[in-house]
């Protein structure tokens, strides 16, 4: 108890610098047949922004770019996409030729990159619907702004390649050994984080190489850090510095450089703030299995390991049963209780920054 305490103190004022008081932005949910819209406290009462093309419980994924222009939602194998309404209208979703795989939103939310029926990639430009063919693994690929540039960067042949979206001959090599899962890139696309095997750091029980997740950046040289072992990465915040993880049964939110985390015990992660302050997760109705307060067990350094329960990175289930949607604070020395946002929910969320 006392490292933990000391080990907060020290961590305390990173973790502030990351966002504090009160909560801006909008967040948008799931829930009956539609998508809802309310504010970043839960103060504002909850309009209808969208129907959806079948059920709240059927939908798996919503995200948004780094405006709040756009949304992308995944309903059961399907994904769908709008452009957020003015204050007070709605908006129609719209199908989109993706193959059930992961899709990604421009950070200027005007281009989706998914997986075609044949494993390839599609860019996929909304304004005009018109889609382009990547003769690339379409699981692996992430659209990028880096450095002035749009970029494709993808997983292959063992290695991790980045080129311009633009100029496909400029290929070049910014992980020499790719991750054997689990590759997810920042949207400046200057790090990547993914699984590889390795040697359990510190004195654990075992000793044999296994499974880890690990950050690197996208420099050619990949030196790699510890992440929260057995974690999920879910999504980046658009600053390019904070990742939304699942740990087992703990939604956390973790700095992409550092180490530094939060966990909320009995929660699901579902969506990140733009600049990482606040993760938006899933949990009973009832709040029967969440976890007391308690100092930050979470707030730890490289290849921290606490035990949490290994997960299949394709995909985290979202919990069943009667789900409210809560808020989770990252800044502060201790871990708060998620906050109650919206009571009843059917499904996940994303959040938004303030409107234009």
């Amino acid at each position: 108890m006392k490292r933990a305490l000391v080990l907060a103190a020290v961590l305390a004022p990173a973790l502030a610098r990351a966002g504090g008081g009160d909560p801006s932005g909008r967040v948008v949910f799931a829930r009956g047949t539609s998508l809802w819209l309310t504010d970043g406290r839960g103060k504002d009462p909850a309009v209808e922004v969208a129907a959806l093309p079948g059920p709240a419980s059927d939908v798996r994924v919503i995200r948004t770019d780094a405006r709040g222009a756009t949304l992308l939602v995944q309903v059961g194998a399907g994904w769908w996409w709008a452009a957020m309404p003015a204050p007070g209208a709605q908006t129609t979703l719209a199908p989109l030729a993706c193959d059930g795989g992961p899709a990604r939103l421009s950070s200027t939310g005007d281009c989706v990159v998914c997986g075609d029926a044949r494993g390839k990639t599609l860019l996929i430009r909304l304004a005009d619907g018109k889609a382009f063919t990547r003769d690339l693994p379409g699981a692996t690929v992430a659209l990028t702004d880096h450095a002035g540039t749009r970029e494709l960067v993808w997983s292959a042949d063992g290695a991790v390649r980045a080129a311009p979206v633009t100029d496909r001959t400029q290929v070049r090599v910014v992980v020499p050994e790719a991750p054997s899962r689990g590759l997810s890139i920042a949207p400046d696309g200057s790090r990547g984080v993914g699984v590889y095997l390795a040697p359990p750091a510190g004195q654990p029980r075992a000793t044999e190489p296994r499974d880890q997740l690990f950050g690197f950046a996208l420099d050619g040289v990949a030196a790699r850090r510890r992440l929260i072992r057995d974690g999920v990465v879910l999504d980046w915040s658009w600053d390019s510095r904070w990742l939304l993880i699942q740990d087992g049964g703990k939604a956390c939110i973790a700095r992409a450089v550092g180490g530094e985390y939060k966990c909320w015990k009995g929660y699901t992660a579902v969506a990140l703030a733009p600049d990482g302050a606040w993760a938006l997760v899933l949990g009973p109705r009832d709040g029967a299995s969440a976890g007391p307060d308690e100092p930050s067990p979470g707030q730890g350094g490289e290849g921290a390991d606490d035990g949490g329960g290994e997960l299949d990175d394709a995909a985290v289930p979202l919990p069943t049963g009667p789900l409210s949607l809560f808020r989770a604070k990252l800044a502060g020395a201790f871990t708060e209780r998620p906050a109650l946002l919206e009571k009843i929910v059917d499904g996940p969320a994303a959040w938004l920054p303030p409107a234009p």
